[in-house]
């Protein structure tokens, strides 16, 4: 196996990884859309959703990603609003 090919095959044991997380995530997205439906509540809250760009910048160790990672958790955001709705 080439060193490329090595690389790509940890990814894809990455990608794997993150696919189940994010399925899991989505799981209780959806049990708080019920939740906030039950009780009347907002979708959106953009002070969690601050919280939460802020919280997981925070746990990188190269601060070259910061960007990327903003991106990553707002797109996120943006999938679970919609399937809270």
């Amino acid at each position: 196996m080439s060193e490329l090919e090595e690389y790509r095959e940890k990814i894809n044991e990455i990608d794997y990884k993150i696919v189940h997380l994010f399925e899991k995530r989505m799981n209780f997205v959806r049990k708080i859309g019920d939740y906030k439906k039950k009780h009347n509540l907002p979708v959106l809250d953009p002070e969690r959703e601050k919280e939460v760009i802020k919280k997981n910048i925070s746990y990188l160790k190269n601060e070259e990603y910061e960007c990327m990672v903003e991106e990553f958790f707002k797109k996120i955001m943006e999938l679970s609003k919609r399937l809270e709705k």
